[in-house]
C-alpha cells in the first residue's frame, strides 16, 4: 500500500499529513493491498476528525471559562464524497484486467512480464509488494458493519432539502471597528463642458489624508493659486510685442514674491524643527534630571536605611548588654539556681503565661488576619443597616438543647449514662435523709401536761406626788400648829364637810 504526503500551508501550527480522508477514492495513484485495507482506510475517513466541525456559540464567543465554552463541535451528517463516486476496492478491476491482459497478449510478452514480475526491482509498478502495513487495532465508536454500509447506500434515496426562504436574518460579528475598515471617501466621476475650467480641478491633487479635509494652509495655498491665477490673466499675451518687456518685468516681480514666500516658508519650517528640537534637548533634560534625582534618592534612601539598621542593632545589643549585667547582679554568688515550676505557674505574670517577644514567642503576629474589616462597622447607620437586613434567626436565636443519648447502637446503657444515673440514686437518697432530719419530733407516750397557774393581778400603785409638793404640805402644817386659830381651825378642819 502506497502513500502519499500532503503539505499543509505554513503557518501557526503547520503539520504534515500522510493523506487526505479520502485520497483512496479520488487519487489513482493511492493504491491499497486488499480490500481489508480499503475497508479500514473507509473506517478512518468516517470517524476522522475532518468532520468535526466547530460551531461558534455567539453570546459566549470570547469567554474562556470552562463551563461557557466559546464553540460547539458538530459532526457533519452530510456526506463529503458524492453518491456518483464509485466506493468499491478498485483492485477488483485491477485483477480482472490483468486476467484479460494474461489472455489475450503473446507468450512471448507474457514471458517478458512474468520476467519483469519475478525480478527484484524495488522501484515501479511492483513497488506495494515490498510494504506491509501493520494491522493496529483502534478504538471504533460504532461498530464496523454499521460504518461500512455507507458504501452500499448509493441507492437510497436522498432526504429532501428544506426550502431556503428568499428573505432571512442573520447575524454577523467582526474583529475590526468600523474606523479600522473604513476606506477613503468614493469621487464620483465627472464630465467637464467644454470651454469651461471649473475651479475644483485646480483641487484634484489632494486626496484623502493628504490636504483633505482641508485646513488652514490648504485654505491658504488655495487662496494663493486664486491670486496667482488673477495675476496670470492680468499678463500682456506672447503675441504683443510691444509689450514683452512689460510681461518680462511682471514675471521677475512674481518670482521674487514666489522665492520671498519660499524662503517664509523654509524659515517657518526651520523655526518648527528647532522648536521640536528644544522640546526633546528640554525632555531628555528632565528626563535625565528625573532620573538623576531618583538615583540620589534611591543613594539616600538605602543610606538612612543603613543607618537606621546599625542604630537598632546598636539599641538591642545595649539592651542585652545591660540585661546580662543585671543578671549577673542579681547571682553575685552566682549559685545555680533551677526553675521553680510551681512559683511560675502561681504567678501570672510569669513567662508560663505572658512570654517575651525577644525569647522568640509572638502571639500576635497573625491577629490582623482575624480583623473584621466592614464599612458596616465604621458608622451607626451602618449598624442599623446591617441589623435590618440580618435575618430573624440571628437576632433571635432559637437553641435547642441535644437529647443526650443513653444508649449505644446495640442497644446496651452507655458508662457514662450508667454513671450518671447512680449518681442520681445517691443524690436522690442524700435528699431524702435531709428531709428526715428537718420533720417534727414525736410527742412521748407518758407525757403528762402541767397547767400554769393563772397570773397574779398587778399590785395597784399610788402615783407619786410631784417634786415640791410634800415640803409645801409639811410647811403647812407646821403653820397651822404655831396658829391662834388651832382649835376653831382643826375643829373647822374635822368637822364634817
Amino acid at each position: 500500500m502506497s502513500r502519499t504526503l500532503t503539505q499543509v500551508p505554513p503557518g501557526p501550527g503547520a503539520r504534515y499529513r500522510a493523506s487526505r480522508s479520502y485520497d483512496f477514492l479520488y487519487d489513482p495513484v493511492y493504491t491499497l493491498s486488499s480490500e481489508k485495507d480499503h475497508a479500514q482506510t473507509a473506517l478512518r475517513a468516517h470517524v476522522s476528525h475532518d468532520r468535526v466541525k466547530k460551531v461558534p456559540e455567539f453570546p459566549t464567543m470570547f469567554s474562556d471559562l470552562v463551563h461557557q465554552p466559546p464553540f460547539t463541535l458538530r459532526l457533519q451528517l452530510r456526506d463529503p464524497v458524492p453518491q456518483f463516486i464509485n466506493r468499491q476496492w478498485r483492485g477488483r478491476e485491477e485483477q480482472r484486467l490483468n486476467a484479460l491482459r494474461r489472455l489475450n497478449v503473446s507468450q512471448a510478452v507474457s514471458s517478458f512480464s512474468r520476467g519483469d514480475a519475478d525480478s527484484g526491482d524495488v522501484s515501479g509498478r511492483n513497488r506495494y509488494k515490498f510494504f506491509e502495513r501493520p494491522l493496529i487495532p483502534f478504538s471504533q465508536q460504532t461498530a464496523p458493519n454499521v460504518l461500512l454500509a455507507v458504501s452500499r447506500a448509493e441507492d437510497a434515496p436522498r432526504p429532501q432539502r428544506a426550502v431556503t426562504p428568499l428573505v432571512r436574518t442573520v447575524a454577523i460579528q467582526t474583529d475590526y471597528r468600523e474606523s479600522e475598515a473604513q476606506t477613503d471617501p468614493y469621487s464620483p466621476e465627472f464630465v467637464v463642458q467644454p470651454g469651461s475650467v471649473p475651479e475644483v480641478l485646480m483641487l484634484a491633487n489632494l486626496t484623502w489624508g493628504r490636504g483633505l479635509p482641508a485646513g488652514l494652509a490648504e485654505v491658504e495655498m488655495i487662496e494663493r493659486a486664486r491670486v496667482k491665477r488673477a495675476w496670470e490673466a492680468t499678463l500682456p499675451p506672447l503675441s504683443d510685442t510691444s509689450r514683452l518687456e512689460k510681461r518680462r518685468k511682471m514675471m521677475d516681480e512674481q518670482e521674487r514674491k514666489e522665492w520671498a514666500f519660499r524662503e517664509q516658508e523654509i524659515e517657518k519650517l526651520q523655526a518648527a524643527r528647532l522648536e521640536v528640537l528644544r522640546k526633546l534637548l528640554q525632555k531628555r533634560k528632565e528626563t535625565q534630571k528625573e532620573m538623576d534625582t531618583k538615583r540620589l534618592d534611591s543613594k539616600w534612601t538605602k543610606l538612612q536605611r543603613d543607618k537606621e539598621e546599625l542604630a537598632e542593632r546598636i539599641r538591642k545589643e545595649y539592651i542585652r548588654a545591660i540585661r546580662k549585667l543585671s543578671q549577673q547582679m542579681g547571682n553575685i554568688e552566682k549559685r545555680l539556681e533551677r526553675r521553680d515550676v510551681i512559683g511560675d505557674y502561681t504567678d501570672y505574670s510569669s513567662q508560663a503565661y505572658a512570654p517575651l517577644s525577644r525569647i522568640g514567642y509572638f502571639p500576635d503576629s497573625l491577629s490582623q488576619q482575624f480583623m473584621v474589616k466592614s464599612p458596616f462597622l465604621n458608622s451607626y447607620q451602618g449598624l442599623l443597616d446591617l441589623e435590618e437586613n440580618l435575618p430573624d434567626f440571628v437576632t433571635q436565636p432559637r437553641i435547642r438543647a441535644p437529647k443526650p443519648r443513653s444508649t449505644t447502637k446495640d442497644g446496651f446503657l452507655r458508662r457514662q449514662a450508667l454513671l450518671e444515673r447512680q449518681m442520681q440514686h445517691v443524690h436522690e437518697a442524700l435528699l431524702e435523709k435531709k428531709n428526715k432530719l428537718h420533720q417534727a419530733e414525736k410527742p412521748l407516750r407518758f407525757l403528762q401536761k402541767i397547767e400554769k397557774p393563772a397570773p397574779r393581778p398587778a399590785t395597784p400603785r399610788v402615783p407619786e406626788p410631784p417634786e415640791g409638793d410634800e415640803e409645801k404640805e409639811l410647811a403647812v402644817m407646821r403653820r397651822r400648829q404655831h396658829s391662834p386659830f388651832r382649835d376653831s381651825g382643826s375643829s373647822a378642819s374635822t368637822s364634817p364637810p
